[in-house]
């Protein structure tokens, strides 16, 4: 059975949370109850994959390890999820620490198997070998990718490397490995440029778990790492200027959600410019208004097919790019059925446009969104840099004065229920000053009780001094429960009037980029691109909308960021107060 990124056996979702359950002394009914399949199921599992075993050798470390494999798959996870994986990672890394030992001259025939070595020489990996790579490789990966790993082999087609993929693939796990090996083997520098240090240190990660994994070798290196055999593994965020002096086979994350794109890379391209160096770009699809895109699509003469068809395999292309595009149907069919569950895919992206662009490789069409993707990307910044805000604290900015936004948008308790979405941004400073989002949040099918609870848990987290939400149709009944702890509520009862101001204003603060996030929210942007201008069928006025259908929306985190910035009046330079002037 293929294993998964922590050496057990690879389950699916609902598996790793059954064995989650039944590491913590849950009956086999009680576990189907809650997972969603029938008692039989589960007892087929606890037999099939031996858990009773694990559970009673080791139940401490499995439990962690599963969590970690959880929490490694969650798209888009909340704050509160990537600061516990982190502790949990540094947790498993301490725990695969090799006991201190007494070494004679001569090491056991146990120790050169798993490649550990008898010295003290920092980052020692000269104790992994070919075999025990080859051997890794084809125990974890799938066969979608492996096929990559073809493709790095094959002098003709690696120059540079092009995948266009789906959410969620390993591409990035895989491409750590790959980098590493390389390293590894040829001595060469590998460089990985993300856009922000935190997406970049994922592939750190990755890597600390390969060497622990295969060697019991613990990686050192505050930012980057220098391996003993002299090649360096550099991770970088969009500011590459502190890496101008190496070079080496270079591998770009998520381009097409890099801001200013374009000329990070004619800067950052020098750094693979030898001859024996590779460069891959890999990313999900945003927009073809994205500066990627043109290295996407070639220039006009080349005429490239970029069709699905003529990608599925990957191509080489006139300009010496080799293309490839993976969906999620690619990799189901290939290795990746294990990981993904069709059904609940669609259930979890019901609107076709947002499903086809997360998992099927499909660019948004971005020239009838209201807002600018560029503009959107502009906003990105690298919230670690805040020093006023500590998400590990009870309280992440003490009694500083937080705005909150609200999209009350679900309203149900079953799977047709839209998406609600929460946003939380410190209070500008100064008139005209910066909107930093600090949080959001999304709720799918929570009920009317469960949203409010939700708010209230903010209210109580942060110094609240301005709340809105959308109080026509479902959020009526939500906003009832909310005026009852916080009664200074603002309603938003909307109308194509008030939506079209707040998108207007909306959009001049983030074109003027005061309106900062997290250089990692991608669904924040892709909210915003949801955001459509229509006219009424009756009046002929002009509206916003956004893509909804009667089972889902994907722009509830857009419309509650709107709420948020309708705080500042429409004309901040002209009013002397700052209050909400158009309600």
């Amino acid at each position: 059975m293929e294993t998964n990124v922590f050496s057990e056996p690879l389950y699916t979702a609902d598996q790793t949370k059954a064995l989650e359950l039944f590491l913590r002394q849950r009956k086999p009914p009680e576990i189907a109850e809650q997972v969603g399949v029938a008692t039989r199921t589960v007892q087929k599992w606890v037999t099939q994959f031996d858990w009773k075993k694990l559970r009673d050798d080791a139940p401490v470390e499995l439990m962690l390890r599963q969590r970690i494999a959880y929490l490694m798959w969650v798209d888009h996870k909340l704050e509160c999820q990537e600061r516990e994986l982190k502790l949990l990672l540094e947790q498993h890394y301490k725990n695969q620490k090799p006991e201190p030992r007494t070494r004679s001259a001569s090491y056991s025939e146990g120790e050169k198997k798993r490649g550990r070595r008898p010295n003290k020489v920092k980052n020692d990996i000269s104790g992994i070998t070919q075999e025990m790579l080859d051997e890794y490789r084809e125990r974890v990966f799938t066969e979608y990718q492996k096929e990559i790993h073809g493709h790095k082999l094959n002098d003709e087609i690696n120059e540079t490397r092009f995948y266009l993929k789906s959410r969620q693939i390993g591409l990035s796990f895989y491409f750590a490995f790959e980098a590493f090996e390389d390293a590894i083997l040829s001595g060469d520098n590998q460089v990985f440029i993300s856009a922000s240090k935190k997406q970049a240190y994922i592939f750190k990660n990755y890597i600390r778990k390969f060497a622990l994994e295969l060697a019991e070798v613990d990686l050192k290196g505050k930012d980057d790492i220098e391996l003993s055999n002299g090649a360096n593994l550099i991770f970088c965020s969009t500011n590459v200027s502190s890496s101008q002096g190496f070079n080496g086979h270079m591998y770009w994350d998520e381009v097409f959600w890099i801001p200013r794109f374009g000329a990070l890379d004619d800067y950052a391209g020098g750094m693979s410019i030898q001859a024996q160096y590779r460069t891959t770009y890999i990313s999900t699809p945003s927009t073809m208004a994205h500066e990627a895109y043109p290295k996407w699509s070639g220039k006009k003469e080349h005429n490239i097919d970029l069709s699905h068809k003529a990608l599925k395999d990957g191509a080489l292309g006139p300009d010496y790019i080799f293309r490839q595009m993976i969906t999620v149907d690619d990799a189901i069919a290939k290795g990746g059925d294990k990981l993904f569950n069709m059904e609940k895919l669609k259930r979890k992206y019901p609107v076709k446009e947002v499903f086809d662009n997360l998992l099927r490789c499909k660019f948004l069409d971005d020239s009838a969104s209201f807002f600018s993707l560029k503009a959107l990307l502009a906003c990105k910044t690298d919230t670690d840099l805040w020093q006023d805000v500590d998400h590990d604290k009870a309280r992440p900015v003490g009694n500083a004065e937080v705005l909150v936004g609200y999209d009350p948008r679900g309203g149900g308790t079953g799977e047709g229920s839209d998406d609600a979405g929460l946003v939380v941004a410190l209070k500008p400073k100064t008139k005209g000053g910066v909107f930093r989002v600090i949080e959001k949040v999304r709720l799918k099918g929570s009920s009317y009780e469960q949203q409010a609870e939700t708010i209230r848990s903010i209210t109580e987290k942060y110094n609240v001094v301005y709340l809105a939400m959308d109080t026509g149709g479902v959020g009526s009944a939500v906003a009832e429960l909310v005026r009852k702890f916080y009664p200074a509520l603002v309603e938003l009862n909307y109308s194509p009037e008030m939506k079209r101001m707040m998108a207007y204003k909306a959009r001049e603060i983030i074109n003027n980029g005061r309106f900062l996030f997290d250089v990692e929210w991608d669904d924040l942007v892709h909210s915003f691109l949801m955001i459509r201008q229509q006219t009424t069928d009756k009046s002929g006025q002009v509206t916003f909308v956004s893509n909804r259908s009667k089972i889902g929306s994907h722009a509830d985190l857009a419309w509650a960021s709107m709420h948020v910035l309708a705080w500042e009046p429409i004309d901040i330079n002209a009013d002397n107060d700052t209050s909400v002037t158009f309600f």
